[in-house]
């Protein structure tokens, strides 16, 4: 029984590793080359009759779509980065990769805070600003032992990217718009260790999340 699971799992993988290649080897050049030009009268947002298509809910709670959104994004483009064997499309899915795992760290954050009833005006875009009031609402109540490897990683996003805008823009707009931006120059990134770290952040900042609820709850 342990040895067909195990088998099944393995074609499972296989499969969902395929399904990834196939997807890393199409860009949007390619795909439109079938793709027929604007028309007088063509709308953006129209709206469907299909109970399987994806809702757009801004007068209502959203939370879980905005912070599993990104956060699943940026584990997807990872893995067509990994897999991958397009290098030119590797170095280009990375930035959004970065920039969704960064808009998670961001999202997840602020959530937390405001679950607690902690104003975040002002808090702006560097994750420090969030995570210094995470941290000190979570060594009062829960006293978790990873808080300093998570300062550390969440610090080192903030030097890489001080002005978080290092995966938003590319460099030539980076250039215009932040003077301070430093230029770091490239360096080769690897991309099993991002994501592990990644998953692991994600396990972190989802309990404290997930504490977060309860205690809403609880002041209600």
């Amino acid at each position: 029984m342990k040895k067909r699971v195990r088998k099944l799992c393995k074609r499972y993988k296989m499969q969902v590793l395929q399904s990834i290649f196939l997807l890393s080897q199409k860009d949007i050049d390619e795909i439109t080359m079938h793709v027929l030009p604007l028309k007088k009268g063509d709308e953006l947002l129209v709206e469907s009759n299909n109970p399987d298509d994806p809702q757009i809910a801004m007068s209502i709670a959203n939370d879980v779509y905005f912070e599993q959104g990104y956060a699943s994004t940026a584990i997807f483009l990872l893995d067509i980065v990994e897999y991958g064997k397009n290098y030119l499309r590797k170095d280009s899915y990375i930035y959004p990769a970065l920039f969704c795992l960064r808009m998670y760290l961001e999202i997840i954050m602020k959530l937390i805070l405001s679950n607690y009833g902690i104003n975040i005006k002002g808090n702006g875009h560097k994750l420090m600003n969030s995570w210094k009031q995470v941290k000190a609402n979570i060594e009062i109540e829960e006293g978790y032992e990873q808080v300093e490897t998570v300062e550390k990683l969440l610090s080192e996003i903030d030097r890489f990217d001080p002005m978080a805008t290092a995966f938003r823009y590319p460099k030539i707009l980076n250039d215009q718009c932040n003077k301070s931006q430093t230029d770091k120059g490239g360096i080769l990134i690897n991309i099993r260790i991002l994501r592990e770290r990644f998953l692991q952040l994600y396990i972190f900042f989802d309990g404290l999340y997930n504490l977060s609820i309860i205690s809403q709850e609880r002041n209600d």
